[in-house]
């Protein structure tokens, strides 16, 4: 029963979407905030405050430069729950590389994959700048596509993954190719290859249904381009050392794909809407399209707001607040329900989510509305040393389930720490969002992030960096590895 695994092909999907298109990360696509655990809420300025808190667009970093621009910035990373590197090693990437994985170890593969989440986000912002005048007030505008990428599967549904209709926990019964009704055995199967022409199909007299095999599971998939027009403004000065800033924020969201699907109580619901030229997402949900108006168009488009306000006293403490993504986005091309169905009987299929096309049900619909990953954030921080020590706090609360959002709070803290005038190093701290969820019973995951960044010139005139959100996967292969790396080409200030 030699074949090639593909597991790795929906682990690694939300990458190879970016070859055609291209749960939420607090940082957006700053790379600077990325190095200090997404601490923003008071620490991100100019047009990196977008998504974040539009108040802070009117923080100068320099009473002598007006314009910021920047250029490819970009983030990203993949989280695997409750597994260890060695996990997806064994599993995933020998399963991939060769026909090593026989019946028991698919097994073995699908009770460690059971019930752990897989998150991954990409953020690419290719410009942004900002303006501040002390008289008008301040401006910025970027444009960013965002990809957010999660799913929870429970065994019933792993184990289909890993095993097809060979699946023990849902087909107690195979048909063979002479068409006998045999136990299902995995220490037979070798005995039914040789004398009953292999396996044919799993068999489970009772019925199943897809609700039931899904059951407390979710898929979310997101991914959209926003043009986003901030303005800020100093509105209260008082003995030029405590300060008031309000700001406000409206985007143009296009979107290219949406998934939201979730089984309860055995009964599944969801939504799914892309364009055709996704055909990964098309594969691998078994829709079939056919294709739309048009395979490079948005299929959605929405408006979103964002507000908030940071208080600045003695010039060196901060304390803000602010709600992003107020708002929605209708998807009104190639938009699919997903419907429940029964079954008793599913033909094998050795590929990955084998037979999966047999018991999965679409039906085109008119559009579907849905709401923005709508955010509360409320963080502190403080300057020291005459700002060669910036550290802060940040809480980011999820107001709503969209896809796209966070599972849970978000608790970080972090900071920038200049050893030379020129060398910015960052490290950090923060907990929850979707790289941990005690409410699924599993330890929170705390990512520890580093940065490097470079300012060079007179005032912090050009600057550059790298960063991570996680630092120690790479040296100590923990379970649940957060894979991440965030890059800054250049930001300059004149």
């Amino acid at each position: 029963m030699k074949k090639q695994f593909t597991l790795i092909t929906s682990l690694i999907f939300c990458l190879s979407l970016l070859s055609t298109s291209l749960f939420a990360q607090i940082e957006n696509a700053s790379y600077s905030a990325t190095g200090r655990a997404g601490v923003g809420t008071t620490m991100s300025t100019d047009y990196q405050a977008l998504g974040v808190n539009p108040a802070n667009i009117a923080i100068r970093y320099s009473d002598n430069k007006n314009f910021t621009v920047g250029l490819l910035e970009a983030t990203g990373n993949v989280f695997l729950q409750g597994v260890s590197t060695h996990d997806v090693q064994q599993y995933i990437q020998q399963g991939t590389n060769s026909d090593s994985l026989n019946s028991f170890q698919r097994i073995q593969g699908a009770q460690k994959f059971s019930g752990k989440a897989f998150a991954a986000n990409v953020d690419v912002m290719p410009i942004g700048f900002a303006y501040v005048n002390d008289k008008i007030g301040a401006f910025a505008f970027n444009v960013k596509t965002s990809l957010r990428y999660y799913m929870d599967f429970n065994l019933n549904f792993t184990q289909f993954a890993f095993s097809s209709a060979t699946a023990t926990n849902l087909f107690p019964q195979l048909i063979t190719g002479n068409n006998d009704t045999v136990a299902n055995d995995p220490n037979q199967y070798q005995n039914y290859y040789n004398t009953k022409g292999g396996i044919k199909a799993g068999y489970n007299k009772n019925g199943l249904s897809l609700g039931s095999i899904l059951n407390n599971s979710s898929y979310k998939l997101s991914i959209t381009t926003e043009y986003t027009l901030g303005y800020g403004k100093k509105v209260i000065n008082v003995d030029e050392q405590h300060s008031l800033y309000l700001g406000g924020a409206v985007k143009y969201v296009q979107g290219y794909g949406y998934v939201d699907i979730s089984a309860k109580d055995g009964r599944i619901s969801g939504v799914a809407a892309y364009m055709p030229s996704l055909t990964q997402l098309d594969s691998l949900l078994k829709i079939k399209s056919g294709g739309g108006t048009s395979n490079y168009k948005p299929v959605g488009q929405g408006i979103g707001f964002d507000a908030g306000a940071t208080l600045e006293l003695f010039h060196n403490f901060r304390i803000g607040a602010s709600i992003v993504n107020i708002g929605s986005i209708t998807y009104s091309d190639n938009v699919y329900d997903v419907s429940d169905s029964v079954f008793t009987t599913v033909t094998y299929n050795s590929d990955f989510l084998g037979g999966f096309d047999k018991i999965v049900k679409w039906k085109k619909r008119g559009s579907v509305t849905v709401p923005l990953a709508t955010q509360f954030r409320f963080g502190a921080s403080a300057s020291l040393l005459d700002k060669r020590i910036q550290v802060g706090i940040d809480i980011v609360q999820p107001l709503n389930k969209a896809a796209g959002n966070y599972k849970t709070t978000v608790w970080a803290i972090g900071g920038d720490f200049f050893v030379l005038k020129w060398l910015r190093l960052s490290t950090g701290a923060s907990i929850g969002g979707n790289i941990a969820s005690v409410s699924q019973g599993y330890n929170t995951r705390l990512a520890i992030p580093f940065g490097i960044g470079f300012v060079l010139g007179e005032e912090g005139g050009f600057e550059f960096g790298i960063a991570t959100r996680d630092v120690s996967t790479y040296f100590l292969g923990q379970t649940s590895p957060l894979y991440s790396a965030a890059i800054g080409v250049a930001r300059m200030r004149f």
